[in-house]
């Protein structure tokens, strides 16, 4: 038998064919990160294009390129025939049928596509469904590309996308990249300040309607549920509150949770271990004694969002982590105001976070569902990155919030100055999007958590802002207007 070469492994993707040139030539392997950078780039004939129905489509901006869970492109600004543009997402496939054979129209992260855009259509009409049952307008890219299909592969280098292609790069990057190194670190840190203000004011009014432990437990309920489940986070916070826990096993706090939130499996445990079996008979001997106070108010199971989660991350074991927080550190506040007045400033996060990651579970350490198996090593219920954005983006507002309620500047000024002091986190997809929009290939190191913050608030507050493709978007002039005030030049 022949040996399998990569070559035909490759061959065998889904995301891959095999186009034949005209000229007879070699062919093409046609992969959908291909299609995805000629619909990033543009690459056709952009002031004749029709959807597959004969409308029009102007594409004001194609998108970001998503990297995450979810359609290849966010927020592009597109519009029909003689319509007003529309923001919405864009899925990329190269055959029609993919939409059906992804299973996108049963997975309701792809409700905010407003086109499917394909390089070839194959067989058939069957429509592009939405979960919400929106049909989709579709964009057929072979016969509207700018030049032929073997071209675009030679002129394209897929693997440089798409943080290495200046084309994406924004207007303001030019005059960032000139500036000063104090003066580009002023101007993140200030705008990294108004973030952390902007999230202290939000946690100062739920402070004033709750109390600062129900605040603090909410605010870290809805970190824990990353930006797939806060808002059955907060709804769980909401339905439970922390004094409701108040000083319960972990044993019963894990019944409550779990039991509100939905989570807790049926009694039929045939199919589990033996240490799964008495787990969950252990959380409905808990359980049965309070569920009908909650009838008609607990939460379903698909309130939550699994997809794109690791497994370890699943909503279930960050419950199992805020029980065990509590259990071990029920006057969390105390101890979060005794390190910030205490300690050194660039040790606060560090000590605080240690809080978060030094939780066990007997169940939930190793297991990743009620009928996973047992993992022969412990997994930490909430990881050392996760628990440094808490610090960041809950605790470390939390404390701002109060100072302001209690007219404390000392503890205001404190809290500001563990921000400031602190390394940046580890970077994501915003951050690497945004520093490649902001500053090109050859980004800053952005080096405290004050700065990374900076970055991502002018993110929400310009690009999150702005449909015109950068073209209308104010932070540039805005920018430069900072640069000369700081500098005591007059705008010329």
């Amino acid at each position: 038998m022949t040996a399998l070469t990569y070559e035909q492994l490759r061959s065998r993707l889904t995301t891959c064919v095999l186009h034949e040139p005209e000229g007879g030539y070699a062919p093409v392997p046609v992969y959908e990160r291909l299609a995805q950078a000629i619909w990033f780039d543009q690459r056709l004939r952009r002031d004749a294009l029709l959807t597959a129905d004969g409308r029009r489509v102007r594409v004001v901006s194609p998108g970001w390129w998503n990297l995450e869970a979810g359609p290849d492109f966010r927020r592009a600004v597109v519009a029909f025939g003689d319509d007003k543009p529309q923001l919405g997402d864009v899925e990329v496939h190269l055959r029609a049928s993919d939409w059906h054979q992804h299973g996108h129209g049963n997975d309701p992260l792809y409700n905010d596509v407003l086109l499917h855009v394909v390089l070839w259509q194959d067989g058939g009409d069957r429509p592009a469904l939405t979960a919400s049952g929106r049909v989709l307008p579709r964009l057929v890219m072979s016969d509207q590309l700018e030049a032929p299909l073997e071209e675009l592969y030679d002129a394209i280098d897929p693997e440089s996308y798409p943080y290495n292609v200046d084309e994406h790069i924004g207007r303001c990057a030019e005059r960032l990249q000139s500036l000063p190194p104090d003066t580009l670190d002023a101007l993140l840190e200030d705008a990294g300040r108004d973030r952390l203000r902007a999230k202290a004011r939000r946690l100062a009014r739920w402070i004033q309607r709750q109390g600062v432990e129900q605040a603090l437990y909410a605010a870290i309920l809805e970190a824990l549920g990353y930006k797939q489940n806060k808002e059955p986070m907060r709804r769980l916070a909401a339905l439970l509150p922390v004094a409701r826990l108040r000083e319960l096993p972990a044993a019963q706090a894990q019944a409550l949770l779990f039991g509100v939130a939905g989570f807790l499996p049926d009694r039929a445990l045939a199919r589990r271990d033996e240490t799964a079996r008495r787990y969950v008979r252990s959380l409905w001997s808990h359980w049965w004694k309070v569920r009908d106070e909650f009838a008609g108010r607990a939460l379903s199971a698909d309130a939550w969002r699994l997809s794109g989660l690791r497994p370890a991350n699943f909503p279930w074991r960050r419950l199992a982590a805020m029980t065990q927080l509590l259990a071990l550190h029920w006057e969390l506040w105390p101890k979060i105001l005794e390190a910030v007045e205490r300690m050194a400033e660039n040790k606060v996060v560090t000590h605080l976070a240690a809080l978060f990651t030094d939780l066990e579970d007997p169940f939930w350490s190793r297991r990743y569902s009620f009928a996973s198996k047992s993992q022969p090593r412990a997994e930490l219920l909430i990881g050392a990155a996760r628990a440094r954005d808490i610090v960041i983006n809950v605790v470390l507002p939390a404390v701002v919030a109060q100072g302001w309620l209690l007219d404390n500047p000392a503890l205001i000024e404190k809290a500001e100055n563990v921000f400031r002091a602190h390394p940046a986190s580890g970077s994501n997809a915003l951050v690497r999007f945004t520093a490649h929009r902001l500053f090109g290939r050859r980004p800053p190191a952005i080096r405290t958590a004050a700065r990374q913050q900076g970055l991502l608030q002018i993110f929400h507050d310009f690009c999150l802002n702005d449909r015109s493709g950068c073209r209308q978007c104010q932070f540039p002039d805005l920018a430069r207007e900072f640069v000369m005030q700081r500098s005591g030049r007059a705008l010329d």
